[in-house]
């Protein structure tokens, strides 16, 4: 029997050849650690895909592999999650890379009544040319307290506009119990925004959990036109899920798609070893 890692990295993945350059360059603390590293590709061409992996394959790497459907990134963070052989999941974009010993420093800092985020997200471009500011940082959040006087807090977009940086509340660090607990994530919100801020309300709604952040990452820059929008602005695709999240809460519905995906696709997707030379299709078996 395979021994458990200490953590398993979920990537949700659909076409974006920056993924080379996330796996290349956070390599060393995949390997170094015994980490898992899971990237499911969502509706992605599954040549490159492949392709991809092989190139940047080490040990502890395996690509999921969901045909024939449209990006869903809590599909994919769902599928990855049922797969993954640790007790502790950190979800992980295609165009990050970490800086320093980030994810070390993090797993110390979860705590058992703890989620934990991204501080400090920094773009790999910066402006040509930036305006200096007296204002230091700018914040929009969202409170919420329910009937039973559970209460949330988010934010939604958080800038330090003198270093440039802003917050990552999509990349997130907490104990399987706890994801599974408040049933995942919840894939009935499509296109792009709020999906990582629902899990993020729900675990604080339903189970009382505790936000702390940590850590410096940089996004690899890119547009719109590489999001999943499916023909929406942002702020519309946003605001749609916002308005599906609100709905949810006030109906004191705290809970996400989790074992609905995982039966879905139960039997239909591929796993993929970068180093092994046949796919294999596999069952979402229970985890050893």
């Amino acid at each position: 029997m395979l021994a458990r890692p200490p953590l398993s990295v979920i990537i949700p993945w659909r076409d974006r050849p920056e993924l080379g350059v996330t796996l290349q360059r956070n390599r060393r603390v995949f390997v170094a650690n015994a980490y898992e590293v899971l990237v499911v590709s969502c509706g992605g061409a599954p040549k490159p895909f492949r392709r991809l992996l092989r190139a940047r394959r080490f040990p502890g790497l395996r690509g999921v592999e969901l045909p024939g459907v449209a990006f869903n990134k809590s599909l994919a963070l769902n599928i990855g999650a049922s797969l993954a052989r640790s007790d502790r999941l950190f979800f992980l974009d295609a165009d990050v890379v970490l800086r320093g010993d980030f994810l070390g420093e993090s797993l110390k800092k979860l705590g058992t009544k703890h989620f934990l985020t991204v501080e400090r997200v920094f773009e790999s471009e910066r402006p040509a040319s930036e305006r200096s500011t007296y204002l230091c940082e700018l914040s929009y959040a969202m409170s919420f307290v329910d009937s039973k006087g559970r209460t949330a807090f988010v934010d939604t977009h958080h800038l330090n506009l003198r270093e440039g940086s802003r917050g990552g509340p999509g990349m997130v660090l907490l104990r399987r119990k706890h994801f599974e607990a408040v049933k995942g994530m919840n894939s009935d919100l499509l296109g792009w925004g709020w999906e990582d801020l629902d899990l993020l309300v729900r675990l604080q709604l339903a189970l009382g959990l505790k936000q702390r952040r940590h850590g410096r990452i940089v996004h690899l820059t890119h547009g719109d036109e590489l999001r999943a929008l499916e023909g929406e602005s942002r702020g519309a695709s946003e605001h749609r899920n916002l308005v599906r999240c609100l709905e949810n809460y006030q109906r004191g519905h705290y809970g996400g798609t989790h074992e609905e995906d995982v039966q879905t696709w139960q039997g239909r997707l591929t796993v993929f070893e970068p180093s092994a030379r046949r796919r294999r299709k596999q069952r979402l078996a229970a985890r050893p």
